[in-house]
């Protein structure tokens, strides 16, 4: 178990870990598994009954999780049943949100929010290298695009092409395909891609070109 949930559990009161070991099923499974630990220490008897029961439901937890997340790639499964409310778990843009900013903005676009959720990790120093890709996947798309005069419909299906590969070399190798996470707000990003949009019509319809 990561450290850290153990360090979070000993400055938490005996209620608070209570609450999360009662209402388990709205928290990740190394905080109920850090929370019945530090009970213990504190003099706290489970019987083997309740361990028990605590064990299996946090083990069926991470079963459903794998089996609906684990075993293929692609967005045919987005975010199933990866949501948590735990303010212990991570907070990431959704792979929903990404892909959705993908095809609407770019891949560059979501490769930014992307590399935004890469930095909260371990593997933070990979979020260049989603930037990277991103970067170089607009650039041919825009390329064949201005070559043989693609249209709407194109763009976005490789909006989906970008994002499916992104998850597939990033999030899945460097987030975790089983990992559960709180929804991170997009309406920051939002705002921005609407902007950036606007701004890029009003050059076109001005100048004919940007």
């Amino acid at each position: 178990m990561d450290d850290n949930f153990k360090f979070r559990a000993s400055m938490r009161s005996d209620e608070e870990l209570r609450e999360r070991v009662n209402n388990r099923e709205k928290y990740l499974p190394e905080t109920v598994e850090a929370s019945v630990e530090e009970l213990k220490i504190r003099g706290f008897e489970f019987s083997e009954d309740e361990e028990r029961v605590i064990a299996e439901d946090m083990q069926a937890r991470r079963d459903i999780v794998a089996a609906a997340n684990g075993n293929s790639g692609g967005f045919n499964r987005i975010d199933k049943g990866l949501y948590i409310e735990d303010p212990d778990a991570p907070e990431y843009y959704t792979k929903r949100i990404i892909v959705i900013f993908s095809m609407l903005f770019s891949v560059l676009f979501g490769s930014i929010l992307m590399a935004i959720n890469l930095s909260k990790t371990q593997n933070a120093a990979k979020a260049v290298l989603v930037v990277l890709y991103g970067f170089a996947f607009t650039a041919v798309v825009a390329i064949i695009a201005a070559n043989y005069n693609i249209n709407t419909g194109i763009a976005i299906i490789s909006g989906y092409i970008g994002a499916y590969t992104m998850e597939l070399l990033f999030w899945n190798r460097y987030i975790g395909a089983t990992t559960l996470y709180r929804p991170k707000p997009f309406w920051i990003p939002l705002i921005i891609g609407l902007a950036f949009s606007a701004a890029l019509i009003y050059l076109i319809i001005k100048y004919g070109k940007v």
